[in-house]
């Protein structure tokens, strides 16, 4: 008898995380417990840890109410790291987390339900709720209406890494994630951005559902975590920028022709983007020119990480 299909498969990629590890682990034990009907499997990935991360994990994963598979990825980077883990998933859906969240006990059987009916590739991501209230609300994505991405819309934020869903064959047809983006890597953010890009531009309906939920407990708490973050992000755009410069079916351009203008409009009338987190367009501009410089000078005018299969 042929075994089972996989239903959802979850990576999870984390580095040096052995102390918080087994909350996001136990969260996603009592997901499984709740979605028995469906044939689930965990996919962690180790990116080059150098404490008990992978440890913690066997000991957990001996008992846990889920298939595990235990993935070392040596090359450093979130993009790296996700790569791996979709190399090894057998899952139909794929679904991404953090090693800093934890999912909802009903988020496998509300994947399941939003993926269940569709007859085209769809790209999803779901709600993530801020997991401490001592932390400062950066990183999370609350609205309670779902949406669809379009052409006048940033890329960037519309879903989130932490949250993203897709079908494993969505990654057969745009291919894997660009390994000099995101955590890690020489432009520090933007993978899930690029990512999202991408499947737009292949035609692939992109959605906001927020109906699968996870709570990212992030520990940023003064103002400098959130300047460091945010001169990440913009970095990242930057060099997301100079990657579809010249590609006419991107409109990397027009968010650009935005941001300037935003900036613009800051020094004439004096609002700062953000005056509670002492943020502003024109630091963020800064940022965003910077790193597109830094793409342009890289030796690599091409993605090698963008194939239009999975190779295994």
């Amino acid at each position: 008898m042929p075994p089972r299909p996989v239903d959802v498969s979850l990576i999870i990629s984390s580095r040096n995380r052995a102390y918080g590890l087994l909350n996001c682990l136990d969260a996603v034990a009592a997901a499984a417990r709740q979605a028995e009907h469906l044939h689930l499997e965990l996919v962690f990935v180790d990116n080059g840890s150098t404490d008990d991360t992978a440890d913690v994990f066997r000991k957990w994963a001996a008992t846990a109410p889920i298939e595990t598979r235990l993935i070392h990825e040596t090359l450093p980077g979130l993009a790296n790291a996700r790569n791996a883990g979709i190399r090894a998933a057998a899952g139909f859906i794929l679904a991404f987390t953090d090693d800093d969240c934890e999912v909802f006990p009903d988020y496998f059987t509300a994947i399941h339900a939003a993926f269940a009916n569709d007859k085209q590739l769809i790209m999803r991501g779901g709600r993530i709720e801020l997991g401490d209230e001592r932390d400062l609300p950066v990183t999370i994505k609350t609205e309670l209406e779902p949406a669809v991405l379009t052409s006048e819309l940033h890329a960037g934020g519309f879903i989130h890494g932490a949250n993203m869903v897709f079908p494993k064959a969505l990654a057969d047809t745009i291919g894997i994630f660009d390994p000099r983006f995101g955590a890690g890597s020489p432009f520090r953010s933007g993978e899930d951005t690029d990512y999202t890009h991408r499947a737009f531009n292949a035609g692939i309906r992109v959605e906001y559902f927020p109906d699968f939920v996870v709570k990212h407990f992030h520990g940023r708490r003064k103002v400098e975590d959130i300047h460091r973050l945010h001169a990440g992000y913009a970095f990242g755009n930057g060099a997301l920028y100079a990657k579809y410069m010249f590609d006419r079916r991107s409109n990397m351009r027009g968010m650009l022709r935005w941001d300037i203008r935003q900036a613009i409009k800051e020094v004439v009338s004096g609002r700062k983007m953000s005056e509670e987190m002492g943020l502003t367009y024109r630091r963020q501009l800064r940022d965003q020119i910077t790193g597109m410089l830094a793409y342009w000078r890289s030796a690599k005018s091409k993605s090698p990480a963008a194939p239009s299969a999975i190779h295994k």
